[in-house]
């Protein structure tokens, strides 16, 4: 490999078959760079070489972490490197050095029997809302504990975005479910929690726009969530009305957007938990907004965390984090801060410490 310069790290991805692909099919990577198709499951076709073997060269940032996947086009399609991690985690590439990296794929994710999730609790879906100023139209889930009753305190609600990874592995992000019911059942019977429901409002095609309020269909978006869905729930379900019973929560863009309501809309949402939230997408704005804020949401609870390998991510944590506490919030009264050993930018990252703001938040 040629030597590093100005900082930038020349990387090679040599990929091996031990899997079968069939002829007609291509071989893709997909990751958190451009170069790497930006998450796309078809996002960066790879070469073959003359000895069979497929590759992919790119240049990184010394001191970065690149993360990525190798699929057949889709993420149905996804290869399987670790027999031990399936549906499988993010490759983690920690950026030292201009190298080779060397990965042999075992098998694909369609080339193995599907396993059963059976869904805890009770699962509901609603139909198409008229999502007001959205071009994409969208229905909800609502899931609801088998402790539920119409006869008992009203509950408390989880509002949550990309709602489509939160219960099913089938119908989530590259295979991988929060496993939202699984937690929240060991919770509830352990009565570390309140009763709860939790709504799942599915992204769209402008997931990057809509989950953003500083954007136009930010903000259409949050007034879908807040006019639409929430008299929808309130009208039919048992819940409390009260602020301090709704949790917005959600990851990356959806970190982002739950962190934004909660300033925006404290008479709305008393709660929230971000989980490495986008704040690079915005950095200066939304840093600028809470550094020049005269009147903070205090009496809400805020969580935000991060994988201490998501890199711009991890930065952008610590100064939101340290910045809060500097402008009044109290680590453990209204301020939970996590920093996850080890962890990427993924579902099932998300899933592991899922248990850790629910506890924080909705706690008895």
């Amino acid at each position: 490999m040629t030597a590093t310069q100005n900082g930038i790290c020349k990387i090679k991805l040599i990929v091996t078959l031990k899997a079968e692909m069939p002829k007609s099919d291509s071989l893709y990577v997909s990751g958190n760079l451009l170069e790497l198709g930006d998450w796309n499951p078809a996002g960066k076709k790879l070469t073959q070489s003359v000895d069979g073997s497929y590759y992919i060269e790119f240049n990184a940032r010394m001191g970065s972490v690149v993360q990525c996947k190798f699929t057949r086009g889709t993420w149905k399609s996804q290869a399987i490197i670790d027999e031990n991690d399936v549906p499988p985690n993010n490759l983690v590439i920690k950026v030292n050095k201009s190298k080779d990296v060397k990965v042999e794929i075992l098998q694909f994710m369609d080339q193995r029997p599907i396993v059963s999730d059976p869904v805890q609790g009770k699962l509901i879906a609603f139909d198409i809302f008229e999502c007001k100023n959205l071009e994409y139209k969208r229905p909800i889930t609502v899931w609801f504990p088998d402790s539920y009753s119409e006869k008992s305190e009203p509950n408390a609600v989880i509002y949550m975005h990309d709602g489509q990874n939160l219960f099913e592995p089938s119908a989530s992000f590259a295979g991988n479910d929060w496993k939202v019911d699984e937690t929240l059942t060991k919770l509830l019977k352990a009565k570390q929690i309140k009763n709860c429901i939790v709504v799942g409002i599915p992204n769209s095609p402008e997931r990057m726009k809509e989950l953003n309020l500083e954007s136009k269909l930010g903000k259409a978006y949050a007034e879908f969530v807040i006019n639409e869905v929430m008299p929808f729930i309130n009208g039919k379900f048992n819940t409390s009305k009260k602020p301090e019973d709704n949790v917005i929560a959600g990851s990356s863009m959806g970190g982002l957007m739950s962190f934004q309501m909660a300033m925006e809309y404290p008479d709305v949402f008393g709660k929230a938990a971000c989980f490495s939230s986008a704040f690079p997408y915005t950095f200066s704005q939304i840093m600028g907004k809470v550094s020049k804020a005269k009147d903070l949401p205090f009496n809400s609870k805020i969580y935000i965390d991060t994988g201490d390998l998501e890199d711009s991510i991890t930065l952008s944590y610590h100064e939101m984090y340290d910045l809060l506490i500097k402008k009044g919030f109290v680590e453990g009264k209204n301020l939970m801060g996590y920093e996850d050993k080890d962890a990427i930018h993924t579902e099932s990252a998300w899933a592991n410490r899922f248990h850790i703001p629910m506890k924080f938040l909705l706690g008895i």
